[in-house]
């Protein structure tokens, strides 16, 4: 076991935590930690994931704010209840930055943070529940929101691990199964790509506008015409004022998935209501989709095409 200590600092060298993985044999991350800068946790948090390491938190440490981000890395991750802290980000604009400028850049921030938590196949709601709890005022996860969140992936031990525990004997690994192929691997993520994207659009207007920020290219094939990103956002943005309150559910029988040259066609069919309260409208349907998908680090949409069942 590791254990990671300290505030993370803009642009923190990372070299220090690779060659004590090495150096340790260790398999699996344990943190103590304020926060700190979001990018270097993310930073760290896919090393992590790039390692293989599994990652474990106890009530007797801490951590909090953005080290909640790097625990997320863990291929496995294991926490005891009341041992993770989330709140809402905060980005410090640069001076003479406009206002428009600082909502940009906030903007901006929110969507990687948000790309980074589906990437390592966290629910995106995580982000929704931090927005509720400024940066004096942590809020720490229960096992349910845990397990429900997918911050956590295994079962903690019934009992609780001490810190001594920690430093003076070996953590049991979960046992891994038999790795995937890498084309069946393949469409698994785009398949868990596509469905967060869509049953998430019900999200609040901010969140759900971000996500589309995060998971489309800077052109896209929308629709059967070529279409920029901040186009894009706009429609969907047009969509959501006109219904505040939406719901979607895909059909898991109905999903096709074909992939080849690191992109991925994912189609099938979701059922979906929307409402608004304002105009005492309400409609539902179903709906088919097809989008495909670029797959690298951090996968794009770069054609989304669909039609409404009548």
């Amino acid at each position: 076991m590791l254990v990671v200590s300290g505030e993370f600092g803009a642009n923190e060298p990372l070299n220090t935590f690779s060659s004590a993985v090495v150096g340790s044999g260790a398999r699996v991350i344990v943190f103590n930690s304020p926060g700190g800068n979001v990018g270097s946790a993310i930073r760290l948090g896919r090393m992590i994931r790039a390692a293989g390491l599994d990652t474990l938190q106890v009530r007797q440490l801490q951590c909090a704010s953005a080290c909640s981000l790097a625990f997320l890395g863990g291929v496995h991750r294991i926490a005891e209840p009341g041992s993770i802290g989330v709140h809402r980000a905060s980005f410090k604009p640069a001076d003479g930055m406009s206002n428009e400028e600082a909502a940009a850049r906030f903007q901006l921030g929110t969507a990687e943070i948000i790309s980074y938590v589906i990437e390592m196949g966290v629910d995106p709601k995580l982000m929704e529940l931090a927005s509720s709890y400024d940066k004096h005022d942590i809020r720490y996860l229960s096992a349910s929101e845990m397990a429900e969140l997918r911050v956590t992936n295994v079962e903690a031990n019934q009992s609780p691990v001490g810190t001594s525990q920690v430093s003076t004997r070996q953590i049991p690994v979960p046992v891994r199964a038999p790795a995937p192929d890498a084309g069946r691997q393949m469409e698994s993520v785009a398949v868990a790509f596509i469905k967060d994207l869509i049953e998430h659009h019900g999200d609040n207007n901010d969140f759900a506008l971000a996500q589309v920020q995060a998971s489309y290219a800077p052109t896209v094939d929308y629709y059967g015409k070529l279409t920029t990103l901040s186009s894009i956002i706009q429609d969907k943005r047009n969509y959501y004022q006109r219904w505040p309150e939406r719901g979607y559910s895909v059909r898991d029988d109905s999903i096709m998935v074909t992939c080849a040259d690191d992109r991925c066609v994912v189609s099938g069919l979701y059922d979906w209501v929307v409402r608004s309260p304002s105009t005492h409208k309400q409609e539902k349907g179903a709906a088919n989709f097809s989008y495909t998908i670029s797959i690298g680090p951090y996968p794009k949409i770069i054609a989304e095409t669909g039609n409404v069942q009548r």
